[in-house]
């Protein structure tokens, strides 16, 4: 029968984590005539880049445009999906006090209720790339709309899965634009109440599902609202998502050489009112992080192939782009040598390449990683979990080493080693059903800590849906490039 592994007790695994010098180690921790045997050992890791899809994007914050990537030479596209918040009662003014023009007293008021202009006002605050640069959008009418509760992946085309309206009278309206507003003046454009946006007009002629046709879509949205047989729907978000307005597409039509953050959406309704005169005023209905917004992300596919398939490196790259594979080296950091040792510490370090293209537009570094267990992944996206630093960790890029160190993942490696041990099938039967036993992934990902009691607590782990690119070291057995180094223990018989 296989041994199992022993383990030390967490205070000791804690002092012995914080020191990376082991000479005097053993008598410092414990009494002369219980004295602990220390032993150090390196191993190598491989490694390989690995495509990333179907990542479920929980990211608040969405992108649009197109731009390339000076180092990889790789085209990313980013196209956007918003749902608006129905108007809370009141945001529209009383009927009575709508103003229209030649009003048929015999037919009802809100039947005859106009919009004189309505669109969709996009907020970008930030982008990566030319601000200068033309660029061209299309705002696509959802035939459905996303659902809650439903786990979108990056990669999902509201295009090619029937989610987008087709028929006549259905809105996809162009707009060309620069993402530096030259309306405003220089100093007005760079402050907060100018930040850079864009307004989708919708004024054409617009057909709803069930063939009747409005003046715009402006004017469909007031009749519905004033209409007693359908103002309920402007009640619940449901409702109103799956009967007056399922949300809209917009996607990069045009352009390269920017990618801007979308801050916020809204949809304008703009209409007179008659109070002892006539002004205009306008209803808005806001597209926040409280209804849907999602990201839908592009790239290249013979060059994502081409990228991965590169032996001189790996990749990390997001939005949905490519991760790096490791290789654990389990038997050999648990070889029969040390099964009656306790793995005490594994530190892990993965350097960078720096890049060869050097261009104020080159992609940031990713800030954050993830490494997990490559089985594991899909799990702890889906729940929605954190790092518990047994079987996943998270690691900050170091400027000052230039790469990600992980400071202790043998709790992991033991793991590995044990449910393999445990197993009733033989070490070679159980790494045919289990290909992925030893492996790990490093994926870039955003965290979210909220600040309780005044301790920051790690409350979100997503995806991170940035812009971010960087190589790392490839590792093989032949080069040694990925070093784990691990420190064993035992009490001396």
């Amino acid at each position: 029968m296989k041994k199992l592994l022993l383990f030390i007790p967490c205070l000791i695994i804690a002092l012995i984590s914080c020191d990376d010098t082991t000479d005097t180690l053993g008598s410092s921790l414990t009494d002369v005539n219980d004295t602990m045997h220390i032993e150090t050992g390196e191993f190598y890791v491989t490694s390989q880049s690995v495509k990333a899809t179907n990542l479920i994007s929980r990211a608040t914050t969405g992108y649009l445009g197109k731009i390339k990537d000076v180092e990889t030479g790789l085209y990313i596209a980013g196209n956007y999906m918003t749902q608006f918040r129905p108007l809370m009662e009141g945001q529209f003014a009383p009927i009575d006090s709508v103003y229209v023009e030649d009003l048929d007293p015999t037919k009802p008021k809100w039947s005859q209720v106009e919009c004189d202009s309505c669109g969709i006002i996009i907020y970008m605050p930030k982008w990566y790339g030319d601000s200068l640069t033309q660029m061209k959008l299309t705002v696509h009418e959802l035939e459905k709309p996303y659902e809650e509760g439903v786990a979108y992946t990056s990669d999902f085309d509201p295009l090619e899965q029937g989610y987008v309206r087709k028929d006549a009278g259905s809105i996809h309206e162009q707009l060309s634009y620069t993402l530096s507003n030259r309306v405003y003046s220089t100093s007005d454009r760079y402050s907060k109440d100018y930040s850079n946006n864009v307004f989708v007009l919708l004024n054409e002629p617009y057909t709803d599902k069930d063939g009747v046709t409005y003046k715009n879509y402006g004017t469909y949205i007031m009749r519905k609202y004033f209409d007693p047989a359908t103002k309920k729907n402007f009640d619940q978000q449901y409702l109103f998502n799956h009967n007056i307005c399922p949300g809209f597409y917009i996607q990069t039509s045009g352009g390269v050489g920017n990618m801007a953050t979308v801050g916020k959406c809204g949809l304008m309704v703009y209409y007179a009112v008659n109070i002892d005169t006539i002004y205009r005023t306008a209803a808005i209905f806001g597209g926040t992080e409280e209804v849907l917004q999602k990201t839908n992300i592009s790239q290249e596919t013979d060059k994502m192939e081409e990228l991965v398939s590169d032996n001189s490196c790996t990749y990390l790259k997001t939005p949905a782009g490519i991760f790096t594979e490791l290789t654990i080296p389990v038997d050999d950091v648990i070889s029969s040598k040390h099964t009656n040792d306790t793995l005490s510490t594994a530190r892990l370090f993965v350097p960078r390449i720096n890049n060869t293209q050097q261009s104020e537009y080159s992609l940031p570094i990713p800030k954050t990683l993830l490494l997990i267990e490559k089985d594991s992944v899909d799990a702890f996206f889906t729940k929605q979990k954190l790092a518990d630093y047994r079987t996943s960790y998270l690691s900050t890029y170091s400027s000052t080493y230039n790469g990600y160190t992980f400071g202790n993942i043998s709790y992991l490696i033991s793991s590995m080693y044990r449910k393999r041990d445990d197993s009733d099938l033989s070490d070679e039967e159980y790494m045919r059903q289990h290909p992925n036993w030893n492996k790990v992934m490093l994926i870039p990902v955003e965290t979210t800590y909220t600040t309780l009691s005044s301790s920051s607590e790690l409350t979100k782990v997503s995806y991170d849906m940035s812009l971010t690119s960087t190589k790392l070291a490839k590792g093989t057995t032949e080069n040694k490039k990925i070093a784990l180094k691990v420190i064993y223990s035992k009490f001396s018989e």
